[in-house]
């Protein structure tokens, strides 16, 4: 069997295609934990901001904070999955993935 078909049923060996669709996924990756980390900074300064000008006390100030960060980051961090072309089932589970790494 010729390497052509041997490839073509789905028994070729890892070349360089492999090693650029493992880069462009890091690439991705590192994108996302890094919208991820600026999303959480202005959720939690948002969310500090506002509980500071409505005059909160510290526990709902902090709930609101942690709200908020978790919202923004996950905005931030499901964007350019999207952009990337990933579907929304495949970019939650990215977004998810990089934020856990991003909240370790």
């Amino acid at each position: 069997m010729s390497n052509v078909n041997h490839q073509r049923h789905g028994h070729g060996h890892p070349g360089r295609g492999d090693q650029q669709d493992g880069r462009a996924l890091t690439r991705l990756a590192v994108s996302a934990t890094l919208h991820c980390l600026a999303g959480c900074a202005i959720g939690e300064v948002l969310g500090l901001v506002l509980a500071t000008w409505w005059g909160w006390s510290n526990a709902p100030s902090i709930a609101l904070a942690v709200a908020l960060a978790f919202l923004f980051g996950y905005a931030f961090t499901i964007l350019p999955v999207l952009r990337s072309g990933l579907a929304l089932r495949t970019a939650i589970g990215v977004a998810l993935a990089a934020d856990t790494v991003c909240r370790s």
